[in-house]
């Protein structure tokens, strides 16, 4: 692996505020990710634990607990359980999320994609999280995706999320990457999109990353390039993450992509409905 640059992501500090800094949004363009500090508060905190057992016990719409051969711990991910667990449909609605994520789509609208729980069980050493932009998975077309999330536990750097500096810059959407095994093609690769580049071997990269504690929210561009370390520390790792879209996203249907179909939408249709509901503005 080729030496890099490693530099912090910057964040700035919403304790007290009510609003998101305009500052914050240019580093957000620039870098292709933000750091908000304290972004939530410990009681909406304390409204997302009561829902993670029920998401993992069949609340979730999309499951998966993995428990890799040689660790001790687990790494569960669930996604669009919302509609089924109520804590999370009121951080996710009822909470003040939407207001801080808006301002960085640039958008008349924000529409509610899906939530997405992440825990790395003490011990899930080997539970890597490889390089890949979020939209490589996604039916959707559009520059106005972003990801919204927010820290559960105290991540120090050795665990921490790393970003591609300004990777998302040209909007290239790359083939996704098989997370399981990265040898092997992604089961639902799209071929006529160009291979993901060697970013582990790439001296120009400048690698952005953070220490979090509970509450501090990253925000980051669909295209952004991430990846993650396993979990070597002997305290949980969790994050819920919330998919927000703005008003130049449409749909595309893709036959495979079940989690993420709406049979009421076709390919073109702004990404909108019961599925996928408009949170801003309000009607």
């Amino acid at each position: 692996m080729t030496e890099q640059a490693l530099d912090q992501i910057e964040a700035f500090n919403l304790s007290g505020a009510h609003a998101v800094e305009e500052q914050a949004v240019d580093a957000y363009e620039r870098d292709g990710v933000v750091c908000l500090r304290q972004a939530v508060s410990a009681e909406w905190l304390a409204e997302i634990e009561p829902g993670i057992d029920e998401a993992l016990s069949g609340g979730s719409a999309d499951l998966d607990i993995v428990q890799i051969k040689g660790d001790t711990g687990r790494f569960s991910f669930s996604s669009q359980a919302w509609r089924q667990v109520e804590p999370f449909r009121r951080f996710i609605f009822e909470s003040p999320l939407p207001d801080l994520c808006w301002p960085f789509l640039q958008s008349e609208t924000l529409t509610l994609f899906y939530d997405f729980l992440l825990i790395k069980e003490a011990g899930s050493n080997s539970a890597s999280t490889p390089w890949h932009q979020d939209q490589a998975y996604y039916p959707l077309r559009g520059r106005k995706i972003i990801n919204c999330w927010t820290a559960l536990d105290p991540i120090p750097l050795e665990t921490a999320l790393r970003f591609h500096k300004g990777s998302h810059a040209e909007g290239t959407v790359y083939r996704a990457t098989n997370f399981s095994n990265t040898a092997q093609d992604y089961k639902h690769a799209r071929h006529e999109r160009p291979i993901m580049p060697d970013i582990d071997n790439d001296p120009d990269a400048v690698i952005l990353r953070t220490a979090m504690e509970p509450g501090d929210m990253l925000i980051w561009n669909g295209c952004t390039f991430h990846s993650a370390p396993g979990n070597t520390l002997d305290q949980r790792r969790a994050a819920f993450s919330i998919n927000w879209t703005g008003d130049d996203v449409t749909y595309e249907d893709v036959p495979s992509l079940e989690t993420y179909r709406d049979p009421a939408l076709k390919t073109g249709d702004r990404i909108e409905g019961e599925k996928f509901p408009q949170v801003r503005p309000h009607s």
